[in-house]
C-alpha cells in the first residue's frame, strides 16, 4: 500500500486530525504547530522509510499540505483580526522565540 500525503486514517473521522488539534490551541500555538510540521517533513526529506525519490516527493507533498494549511490559518487570522489585529511587532516576535533569545540570556 502506497503512502499518501493525506492518509485515510487522518480523515476518516468526523473532523480531520489537524482541525481537532487546531481547535484546542491558541492562534500562536496553531501557527507554531503548522510551521513545525511543515519544517519536520522538509528536514526529514527522503529519510523516513528509505532513501527513495518517492519518499522524498511524499515528504515535500506533506510539507506543502502543512504550509498551505498554515497559509489558510494566517489568512483567517488576518481577515478576522486575530493576533495580528493591532500589529506592533511584538506578536510576531513571540512566534520566533527560541534559540536566539535563549542565547542572549546566557
Amino acid at each position: 500500500m502506497a503512502e499518501s500525503d493525506n492518509p485515510k486514517h487522518y480523515k476518516d473521522k468526523s473532523i480531520e486530525t489537524w482541525d481537532a488539534i487546531l481547535s484546542q490551541v491558541s492562534e500562536e500555538e496553531a501557527i507554531g504547530y503548522l510551521r513545525c510540521s511543515s519544517m519536520k517533513h522538509l528536514m526529514r526529506f527522503g529519510s523516513k522509510g528509505g532513501l527513495t525519490i518517492d519518499k522524498a516527493i511524499m515528504d515535500v507533498m506533506k510539507s506543502i499540505r502543512y504550509s498551505q494549511k498554515l497559509l489558510d490559518v494566517l489568512n483567517i487570522i488576518k481577515k478576522e483580526g486575530g493576533i495580528f489585529k493591532d500589529f506592533d511587532g511584538a506578536n510576531v516576535e513571540n512566534l520566533f522565540k527560541g534559540k536566539d533569545n535563549d542565547k542572549k540570556k546566557r
